[in-house]
């Protein structure tokens, strides 16, 4: 014989469990995800187009982790570094899209920072 609260447990616990994704909801969530990804990628190119353009017109490096990198090693290095770390990420985020949904969120705050070095690279070029 079972009493209320354990039914009610059960139920919370299996509801829990086997959550019941709409497929509408599961087309926005991968639009917004692809959005985001896309996002990333595109102001991470812009980023190194408006930097590659800044320092061929001889303005500083405004990013102070790549700026010794680029003035030791060469624009290139710069480059291939950024490019690993940005691999490096997005490997992270397929591994852990489905376990920790959140995950996107770090991404989207991401592509937010890389949009902003991209506004601060075009005034760079505009002064």
């Amino acid at each position: 014989m079972s009493l209320p609260g354990q039914i009610a447990l059960s139920s919370r616990l299996r509801a829990a469990f086997t959550q019941s994704v709409s497929p509408r909801t599961s087309l926005n969530s991968q639009l917004s995800q692809a959005i985001i990804l896309g996002g990333l990628i595109g102001f991470q190119a812009l980023d190194a187009l408006t930097t590659h353009l800044g320092l061929a017109l001889e303005h500083e490096e405004l990013n102070h982790f790549m700026a010794p990198i680029m003035a030791s090693r060469g624009e290139l290095v710069a480059y291939a570094v950024k490019g690993t770390a940005l691999a490096v990420l997005l490997a992270i985020l397929m591994l852990m899209h489905r376990r920790k949904p959140r995950v996107w969120q770090a991404y989207l705050v991401a592509g937010w920072l890389s949009a902003a070095a991209v506004v601060a690279n075009v005034v760079q070029l505009l002064l």
